[in-house]
Parts: structure tokens; C-alpha cells; sequence
């Protein structure tokens, strides 16, 4: 179980970090620095998940740590950003969990592909956002204009995880959760998981979303990284406790 749930969350990392990080670069001009770390991280954090997950879908992990290991190698080189590559990785990017969820989903794979994709969106947009936010302060010329895109897709990744979630308690998962009163979230070990998870990966980055698109439509690009460090570090436990039910239950929860 510990490996099949450090596949999903290093591997939901690596393919929503990657995609977003090739969708800012299709819209902005953004350091190739910036870029170069996005890649060698999303291949690092790829290569774990396709070396701990027991099940088939480790191949499709690999095969996007290659991916990743190629761009950065491009990155390297003199030929700098080239669109149509970045367009490439994005397309991959965008893939990877769908491809992951169809090849390890026994049933359902409406909901695992919904599951796979807002959580690697949810994860990446935040994760991608705040180290963005770190490039400010080294390179004061950097637009504002990345770091309020990061912020509007780590809104709309929110929003789509809340959508996911409910879409999933409305076909089955209040029953996998034992959860039929309020008293059950503390009685049932599945609804005393699910609680922690709605609290802290949920309503918590609900709310900082809001507060870091004001930061950001202030031009504090310090206090919105702040917040963004925040929202990641919760967002990390709460899709960690979201994967693990996911391999105790089979529902993306």
C-alpha cells in the first residue's frame, strides 16, 4: 500500500507540475532556469513513482520521467524555448493521468480519469506557483503576468478537485465511507480520513485560493508566495490521505 500510494502522489506531482509549467511557458515568457528546475524535478519525482508502483501503470511514470529527462536536456542546450516542444510536453503532460487511470481502473473509469486529472492539476498548479513565486526575488524584472496565471489555474484546479469530490460521494462514495450521520465522521476510521482530507485539502485551499489572487492582483508577489507555501503544504497532506483512501476504497475520494 505504501508504494502504491507514493506512485500516485509522486506521480500526480509530475504530470500536473510539468503541464503547468508548459502552459505558462506557452503564454509567458518565463526564465529558462525556472523551467530547466521544473523539468529535472518533474523527471525525478516521475522516475520514484515508476520505481515504487506495483501495478502496470509504472511503465507510463517511466516513459514520462524520459519525457521530462528530454526537455530538461533541451532546456540545456543552446536552443532554448521552443514552442512547438512545449506544446509537446503539455499534450503529455495532459495524458499521463488519463492513460494511468484507464490502465489501473478495474471499474468506473469516468471517475478515476477525473480523479487522476484534478488531483496532478491541484498539485502541480500550486506546487509550480509557489516556486515561481521564489523567482521574484531574485529577478525583480520578472512580469507579474506568470504568477497571476499560476494563480488563476491553481483557482481552477481548486474548483475542479471540489467538483471531482462531490461528483465521486454522489456515486457510491458515502457508502465506502460508512458515513450515514454526522456522528460517523469520528466513529468511522474511512469518515475520520475523509474529514481530515475535506479540512485541510478541500475548504483550506478554497479559501487561500481567494486570498492568493488578491495578493497576486496586488502585485505582492512576497505575501502570495507566503500563502502559496501554505496552500502546498496542505494540499500535500490532503491529497496524500486522498490517494490512500483511493487504494483502500477504489474511489478517488
Amino acid at each position: 500500500m505504501i508504494g502504491s500510494v507514493t506512485a500516485l502522489l509522486a506521480s500526480h506531482l509530475a504530470v500536473g507540475g510539468l503541464f503547468v509549467t508548459a502552459v505558462l511557458a506557452l503564454t509567458n515568457k518565463l526564465p529558462e532556469s525556472f523551467l530547466r528546475f521544473c523539468a529535472a524535478s518533474a523527471a525525478g519525482a516521475a522516475a520514484l513513482a515508476g520505481f515504487v508502483d506495483p501495478g502496470p501503470t509504472r511503465w507510463v511514470w517511466l516513459g514520462f520521467a524520459l519525457v521530462s529527462g528530454i526537455w530538461y536536456g533541451l532546456l540545456r542546450s543552446s536552443r532554448g524555448v521552443q514552442k512547438p516542444v512545449v506544446a509537446i510536453v503539455a499534450i503529455a503532460s495532459a495524458a499521463a493521468p488519463v492513460l494511468s487511470a484507464v490502465v489501473s481502473s478495474e471499474s468506473a473509469p469516468g471517475l478515476a480519469i477525473a480523479g487522476a486529472v484534478s488531483s496532478s492539476l491541484l498539485l502541480g498548479a500550486v506546487t509550480v506557483t509557489m516556486i515561481l513565486g521564489h523567482w521574484y526575488l531574485v529577478d525583480t524584472s520578472l512580469s507579474i503576468s506568470p504568477l497571476r496565471d499560476g494563480a488563476l489555474w491553481f483557482s481552477i484546479a481548486v474548483a475542479l478537485r471540489w467538483g471531482t469530490v462531490l461528483l465521486v460521494l454522489g456515486y457510491g462514495g458515502w457508502e465506502v465511507l460508512r458515513v450515514s450521520r454526522a456522528a460517523d465522521f469520528i466513529l468511522s476510521t474511512n469518515g475520520l480520513f475523509f474529514l481530515f482530507r475535506s479540512l485541510m485539502g478541500l475548504a483550506a485551499p478554497l479559501l487561500l485560493a481567494v486570498l492568493i489572487w488578491q495578493t497576486v492582483k496586488m502585485r505582492s508577489t512576497q505575501s502570495a508566495t507566503g500563502l502559496l507555501y501554505v496552500a502546498l503544504v496542505l494540499v500535500l497532506f490532503g491529497e496524500l490521505v486522498s490517494q490512500f483512501l483511493l487504494v483502500l476504497t477504489g474511489y478517488p475520494l
